[in-house]
């Protein structure tokens, strides 16, 4: 009964983990620029000393969806969204750059360009700009800049965003998601971190719009109820093999 047991207490913590992640995908289904995660099932061997027969069923987020989200104009000059595969480059607070999705830029106090709080990087590093300036960006990532009293024909040319594709990672590998919800470059076979992806000037930007969510709500809610009636068929399971335990003990006590 101990295999039946292993292979459906495993599952009903597959199916947790699952929902765990379809209920983050569901939340986050108005959050622009949010890549769905995906998931993936696998069978694993028990590894011990007599258990050689025994199965267990692991789920392992294997990465993100890149599949386009719905742009939307919003007329304001400091949303950006990328128009095909493409990313903005942002610095981490440990100084090592991010890639992301979210084009709703903000000029912090110190004239700093950001996205979600993190400076937004350009061909020269950070991006600064002028306090109080009207900014344009154009669809090759340049970003201009002039003062309110400058006529519309004065923007200057202030610094170029560092786009990048992700589809050029050393390797062929994906970009890693980490818990901040921004991606970075893999790791290498030696353990240490891919180099940083370089600007691709083919990448282009839609000004004035931002790109939403690229989550389904009708899947993730399908996927939901999917894992919750998984999750009862596992425990159904458990109690079948706890029953079936029982009435081979109450046989083995006969005289």
């Amino acid at each position: 009964m101990d295999r039946m047991l292993y292979t459906a207490m495993s599952g009903a913590q597959r199916s947790l983990a699952a929902q765990d992640v379809a209920g983050h995908n569901l939340a986050n289904v108005s959050t622009t620029g949010f890549r769905e995660m995906l998931t993936l099932s696998r069978a694993v061997d028990v590894q011990g000393e007599g258990l050689p027969t025994r199965v267990s069923s692991q789920l392992t987020t294997s990465g993100a969806s890149m599949a386009q989200g719905t742009i939307q104009s919003t007329g304001r000059a400091l949303d950006v969204a990328l128009d095909g595969p493409g990313m903005l480059v942002v610095q981490g607070a440990d100084g090592e750059e991010r890639y992301t999705r979210n084009g709703a830029l903000q000029i912090d106090a110190d004239g700093m360009l950001t996205s979600g709080g993190l400076p937004v990087m350009g061909d020269g590093g950070p991006i600064a700009l002028p306090l109080n300036a009207i900014v344009h960006i154009a669809a090759d990532g340049g970003v201009s800049a002039r003062s309110a009293a400058d006529a519309p024909d004065t923007m200057v040319l202030q610094a170029q965003l560092k786009l990048v594709n992700p589809d050029s990672v050393p390797g062929g590998l994906p970009l890693e998601r980490g818990a901040d919800g921004y991606f970075r470059q893999p790791l290498t076979a030696e353990g240490v971190p891919a180099a940083p992806l370089v600007a691709d000037p083919e990448v282009r930007v839609v000004s004035g719009a931002l790109e939403g969510s690229n989550v389904s709500a009708t899947d993730a809610m399908v996927a939901m109820i999917n894992n919750a009636r998984g999750f009862e068929m596992q425990m159904k399971g458990i109690e079948t093999a706890e029953r079936m335990a029982e009435r081979g003990n109450s046989l083995l006590g006969l005289d």
